[in-house]
Formats: structure tokens, sequence, C-alpha cells
């Protein structure tokens, strides 16, 4: 193997890196699933933020400007008027900080181009794939250069979250065999299934090895 991945041949086509695409379509397919469950997961946070301060905000103007017999209809029982007024403004304040520290929107952005970038790498080994013959290198350069572009630029998943994004994206392929075969499978069942051969199973396996 060379430092490119691909195996060196004899012959007119010095180099078959048909090994070495099959590799960045797995890895490419894995951080597909990984940055799609990551880039939903800030776009649904940032909504639900954003929401709130909305929800705050308008509150807050309708106790302010209404009259002081609906201003009480509008303050929960027990508080002060003005005291409600002081809490929603600091609560609006606050969540408005907390959505400039954590900027979920724009993670969420970053990992949308992440997917799209892996995602076109992914379609590309997949044609490169489909074909027949040695694969040479010159053949697999712009898959190779555009994967390596999307690690350069690409947003990294989390250390913390890497095995869990695998192992999403390993019962996802799994449950989609299944499926291929089985279409009426019922996902919950199909999902303890796989948990159970998974943890109970494999462990009794490995102690009777043992």
């Amino acid at each position: 193997m060379t430092n490119s991945g691909c195996m060196e041949l004899s012959g007119d086509n010095p180099k078959e890196c048909r090994p070495e695409i099959d590799r960045v379509l797995r890895v490419s397919d894995m951080l597909v699933t990984a940055h799609a469950h990551l880039r939903e997961r800030y776009a649904r946070r940032a909504l639900i933020l954003d929401l709130t301060i909305l929800g705050l905000s308008i509150w807050l103007t309708a106790v302010v400007f209404v009259e002081p017999r609906l201003n009480l209809k509008l303050t929960p029982d027990g508080l002060d008027p003005q005291v409600w007024v002081g809490l929603l403004g600091i609560g609006t304040f606050f969540l408005s900080i907390v959505q400039l520290r954590v900027d979920w929107k724009g993670q969420s952005d970053a990992h949308k181009r992440s997917f799209d970038l892996y995602a076109e790498v992914k379609n590309e080994c997949r044609y490169l794939l489909s074909s027949g013959g040695i694969l040479t290198r010159e053949m697999c350069q712009s898959a190779l250069t555009k994967f390596e572009l999307a690690s350069d630029v690409g947003s990294q998943i989390p250390e913390e979250e890497f095995l869990k994004q695998k192992r999403r994206h390993l019962l996802k392929v799994a449950m989609s065999r299944h499926l291929d075969t089985h279409p009426a499978a019922s996902l919950f069942l199909l999902r303890l299934k796989l948990w159970w051969t998974s943890n109970v199973k494999s462990e009794k396996e490995d102690r009777g090895g043992n």
C-alpha cells in the first residue's frame, strides 16, 4: 500500500484505488448520518429557543401595554404585576444571551454544510465503485480530494459524540438491511431485537466461549 491507500500494480495501471474508495465511502456514509443528526438536533434546539424568546416577548408586551384589569389576568396568581414584568424581562434578556453564546443556528448550518460535502463524496464513491475494471488514482482523484476537503473545512464530530453517532449509523444500516427482506417489520421490535442480540445474547455467547 502507498500513502494514498492505493495498491501498487504492474503494467499499464500502476495503482488500484478500489479499496481506498470503499473505505472513503464507508467513512463518508457514517459521517453523513452523524452530521444529519447533529444538524437536526441543533436546528430543533434553536427553534425551541427562538419560540421561547418570542413567547416571553409577546407576554411581556401584553402585560406592559394592556389595561390594569387584564394585566392581573396575565400575571400568575400570587405575584405582583410589576414583579412579573421584571421577571419576564430578565428571562427574555437571559435567553437572548444564551442564544448568542450557544449559536445553535450556526452549529446547525455548519453541520448542514458538512453533510452536503460528505454526501457529495458518498455519491461519487458509489458511482466509481459501480463501474467495472480497475480504478486508477487519476479516476479517483476528484473523490479523494473532496473527501480531504470535507475533513479539513467541515465541522468536526465532538469526541464524546463520535461513538454515539457511529452506533446510530450502524443501527440504521442493520435495520435497513433487515427491512429489505422484511418490509412490514415493526421498527420498535426490530430495535429491541437488535439491542437483545448486541447486549444480552452476545454477552452470553462470550461467557460460553470463555
